[in-house]
């Protein structure tokens, strides 16, 4: 099997301006470079279009950048503002549940310390309901 053979950008340019020329046809130079006429058909194709696309008229003055347009709504407006109602009470929640989570530790410090000061032993129990089915 043969490794596929790649050519350089002047290569083929040297190629399709040898079939442009009209001095050799494409299966002259297709048997001499030992190339498929196909892929020399492919080349001199995409160098024709891009010499079309190269002379198209292009418009005057600079180039326009297009710039997206936001438009806005009454109904738009009104969710925005609620989504950041809903996030500064979300913040406020998350601070109160923080001084709760604090506070419940405080308070579990302090009975650790009354139990053995009574001379009780702390057993702390589990939430019976998270592992009981029905």
């Amino acid at each position: 099997m043969k490794d596929r053979a790649s050519y350089s950008a002047e290569e083929k340019l040297a190629i399709v301006k040898m079939v442009l020329s009209r001095k050799h046809s494409i299966q002259d130079v297709a048997k001499e470079k030992g190339i498929a006429a196909t892929l020399i058909s492919l080349w001199k194709k995409q160098a024709e279009d891009a010499m079309t696309a190269r002379f198209q008229p292009q418009p005057k003055g600079r180039r326009k950048v297009e710039k997206p347009v936001e438009v806005v709504t009454a109904d738009a407006k009104s969710l925005k503002n609620d989504v950041r109602k809903a996030k500064i009470k979300a913040a406020h929640l998350e601070a109160s549940l923080k001084e709760s989570k604090k506070r419940v530790a405080l308070l579990e410090q302090q009975l650790g310390e009354l139990c053995a000061a009574l001379g009780y032993k702390l057993v702390k129990v589990r939430n019976p309901r998270k592992g009981s089915k029905g």
